[in-house]
């Protein structure tokens, strides 16, 4: 709907309600994120349009940016008309568009904006240090007649958007933001400057750094102010403004105000479908995560079984060695250390007994191999 109002230069629920009046169903809310989540959605059918069905005229706002010069025409089922014939008049819309004709920015600054009241207090106080200070060159700058407009025209958007439901927003070292539809809009309103080549005086040619150079580029106040729009807007939507002398940055709001106003909604739907596809990407993510840990201990259980079958293995050498010596002709009277040669013989049947895995029982087996996690085993030590 947003994309469909925009391209007709109305606003979505002006569309809506046309739609609802029409009986043409619209997608409902939560329609598109489960879309973007892959999960089915049900598409209700198109209804047959009735006999007296009459064509719906959608016109744009006169104060929106027309893309084309005709009214886009629309008929009840749906489908573009070749011809109009019967306008049906739809319900008064609440659009913030139509108020931008209406702004108009003040001759003075009354009852300023806070944050251009903020601005103010604190050039006073900064004045007024100055004064009381013994400390030369503390005093500040005096606003030109660019800096009074500035905050005239700013005065006069930041109320605006505050009367159509958004806010004004002052964030580090005076950086300007609109927040509309929860989407913080940077912008700046500034004079524009143009690179200049000034002689340089007989003190400067003597510095190092100016070697045979007789001119420098310094940046020059134009007068000219130039409002821009510090975020990537969607395709079609102007940017930046620069007055010139023929056309005011003042004569420029209503479309600044236009503009912000009609691409809030779009940046709204840009971030509902960037969280959406972050919400998914950190579940695969995480997805991922769980089966490789998955498969980590279950390379570590194979393991432990490999290390159970070496050690059966390492048994059945230790049982068939012990019967080959059992053969020999010992003496089993013969002291070795501690112990005689026959205690030494029971010695290795009773390890044997012990030690040995399948007389463990299969259960306890497998419920040590139960045990071992994915991180059992640094992945260094692996050699299975």
């Amino acid at each position: 709907m947003s994309h469909l109002a925009r391209e007709y230069g109305v606003a979505s629920q002006r569309l809506k309600d046309l739609c609802v009046q029409a009986k043409i169903p619209t997608p409902p809310a939560g329609h598109w994120t489960r879309v973007a989540a892959g999960k089915s959605v049900i598409r209700p059918p198109l209804p047959e349009a009735a006999r007296d069905a009459s064509i719906v005229i959608i016109a744009p706002s006169p104060s929106c940016n027309k893309t084309s010069s005709q009214p886009a025409r629309v008929e009840a089922d749906g489908r573009k008309a070749k011809s109009a014939t019967k306008s049906i008049p739809g319900p008064k819309q609440k659009s913030s568009a139509k108020s931008a004709p209406y702004l108009s920015v003040p001759t003075q600054l009354r009852n300023p904006h806070r944050i251009i009241a903020a601005w103010l207090e604190e050039h006073q106080r900064s004045r007024e240090n100055a004064r009381r200070s013994t400390l030369p060159g503390l005093a500040p700058t005096p606003f030109t007649s660019v800096d009074r407009r500035r905050q005239r025209i700013l005065d006069t958007l930041f109320k605006a958007i505050e009367k159509a439901g958004g806010k004004a927003i002052e964030e580090d070292r005076k950086k300007l933001a609109i927040e509309l539809e929860g989407e913080a809009i940077p912008i700046q309103l500034r004079e524009k400057n143009r690179q200049i080549r000034r002689s340089l005086t007989e003190d400067e040619k003597r510095w190092s750094w100016n070697a045979g150079k007789d001119w420098k580029l310094e940046l020059q106040p134009t007068g000219k102010l130039v409002f821009e729009i510090k975020r990537y807007l969607p395709r079609d939507f102007r940017q930046d403004w620069l007055e010139t002398d023929e056309v005011t940055l003042e004569a420029c709001l209503p479309e600044i105000f236009n503009t912000l106003t009609r691409a809030a909604p779009l940046l709204a739907l840009e971030t509902q479908k960037r969280r959406e596809r972050e919400r998914l990407a950190r579940i695969a993510e995480h997805e991922r995560y769980l089966a490789e840990q998955a498969r980590k201990r279950d390379d570590n259980q194979w393991q432990r079984f490999l290390e159970v079958a070496d050690n059966w293995q390492r048994h059945e050498r230790a049982r068939h060695f012990l019967q080959a010596l059992k053969q020999l002709d010992l003496d089993p009277d013969i002291m070795i250390g501690e112990r005689s040669l026959g205690e030494w013989l029971v010695w290795v049947e009773r390890r044997l007994t012990t030690g040995n895995p399948l007389n463990q029982g299969i259960d306890t087996l497998f419920a040590d191999i139960e045990k071992v996690t994915n991180y059992t085993y640094s992945q260094q030590h692996k050699h299975w």
